[in-house]
């Protein structure tokens, strides 16, 4: 059993370590205060030790994109005969039955499944705004991230801004320009003094929020000096919908709007041409990625080695969540592109400093998640937050590979371990989110119970 006596300055001693890209056999994480103070093998004696003997200690994950309310499709909308009846026939219809109470349930399952599987960081792309009643301001997006505080998780509400669409569905999204910017105003607030909540302004996408909102987003990004996230080609669809509304492909639209610099992150990004691929990583733009949900959804395969060879950092999300673990996602990037390339280690392949590991897709599942939510996550070094993981090295997913560490050990993480099993302990600010193979701050049973007082949904 892990316990932390004391939170202010603490020793975590490991087999392996994973710092400065690479992992270091044989030392430790010195903490203090939450945040990343040393990674040293000399443990200083006013700190509290815990011992990870047979373990590795790794960043958290960052799930730079999800929609917790999705999880309550699961099983429902799986057999969908496209998007359109996805979205038509399963996503609005349970948008037009969620309360706050089903919103609040739906998160919680969501975050501790992450949280089991590696996870401590999360973007919470949420834009179920108004209640059945009406208006609903900043509520529902202040219950969820409450949800992830609960868990343990650290939180990116990314604030979504939207105000087109004329579907009753829709109705539970929208808000006026000047309405969502006060809102969007008032939640980071509200949450300034919590140094585990950050509030990003989301724009939903093109058919979702008008110029005028997008604008809004953007402007609202560089006040808060931080990210703003935004849906963008995921569908071949978008492109003809672009055309026609501003006479331009997606990216070059946003780019004409002003809305294209080093802040703006895309979702999913699958239909980017060349011309836009390009242009993302001139302006220093990053995407995150969703391969799993694309896979689901049949949204298509985007072109990742080259977004990766040319520079742009792309991170990953479980989306619409149908399975909730950033290793599946990591491997599914890959391995989309090795049936799409008829050809094997495709994205390390494109990375000019990957060694031929693994590296470039862990990366994509810790680095550049913190890099695409704006927080100094993601990463072991001095000042970065202490969202640890401690991973089982006698885990029977991870052998042979963990016993020779390096990039054995990474490969076999990223490749074939079952995080499920191999996530022994983990902690957010260095305090505990995972102890034992299970969840340090509520029950399961608890999570259990609340999901079964909405399942009728």
């Amino acid at each position: 059993m892990i316990r932390v006596i004391r939170d202010d300055k603490q020793y975590f001693a490991a087999d392996f370590v994973f710092a400065d890209r690479r992992f270091h056999p044989a030392t430790g994480v010195l903490v203090e205060n939450g945040r990343v103070a040393a990674i040293t093998s000399d443990a200083p004696a006013d700190a509290e030790r815990i011992d990870l003997a047979g373990h590795a200690l790794v960043p958290g994950c960052v799930n730079s994109h999800t929609h917790t309310f999705q999880v309550l499709l699961r099983g429902n909308g799986d057999n969908a005969a496209n998007f359109r009846d996805w979205v038509d026939g399963h996503l609005y219809p349970l948008v037009e039955r969620l309360d706050e109470r089903a919103l609040v349930a739906a998160a919680t399952l969501a975050y501790a499944e992450m949280a089991l599987s590696g996870t401590t960081s999360v973007g919470e792309f949420f834009y179920v705004h108004n209640g059945p009643e009406g208006k609903g301001g900043v509520r529902h997006s202040a219950a969820t991230v409450e949800a992830a505080r609960r868990v343990g998780l650290r939180v990116a509400l990314l604030r979504t801004m939207y105000d087109l669409g004329t579907k009753p569905g829709q109705a539970r999204f929208r808000e006026t320009v000047d309405e969502a910017v006060a809102n969007t105003r008032e939640l980071a607030a509200r949450f300034a003094a919590d140094p585990h909540v950050a509030v990003r302004p989301a724009p939903h996408s093109l058919h979702g929020a008008s110029e005028a909102m997008i604008r809004a987003a953007a402007a609202l990004a560089s006040e808060f000096d931080c990210p703003f996230h935004i849906h963008l080609a995921e569908q071949h669809g978008d492109l003809a919908y672009s055309v026609e509304r501003y006479g331009a492909s997606p990216l070059h639209a946003l780019d004409r709007m002003g809305a294209l610099s080093e802040r703006t992150v895309l979702v999913h990004g699958i239909w980017l041409d060349e011309s836009e691929r390009d242009l993302l990583a001139t302006r220093g733009g990053a995407l995150a990625y969703n391969p799993l949900t694309n896979m689901a959804l049949g949204d298509g395969v985007a072109k990742i080695p080259d977004l990766v060879a040319r520079g742009v950092a792309v991170a990953l999300g479980t989306d619409a969540n149908n399975r909730l673990n950033l290793y599946d996602e990591m491997r599914a990037a890959e391995y989309l592109q090795r049936v799409s390339h008829l050809e094997m280690g495709i994205i390390p392949g494109a990375s000019a400093d990957s060694r031929g590991s693994a590296l470039p897709l862990f990366e994509m599942g810790t680095a550049n998640g913190g890099r695409a939510l704006g927080l100094a996550v993601g990463r072991i070094e001095p000042g970065a937050w202490a969202d640890l993981v401690a991973i089982d090295l006698a885990d029977v997913s991870l052998l042979p590979g963990s016993l020779a560490g390096g990039d054995d050990l990474l490969n076999a993480m990223v490749y074939s371990m079952v995080a499920q099993t191999a996530v022994r302990h983990s902690w957010v600010a260095g305090r505990p989110l995972v102890v034992d193979g299970r969840l340090a701050n509520l029950s399961l049973d608890d999570v259990r119970r609340a999901v079964r007082e909405v399942a009728g949904l």
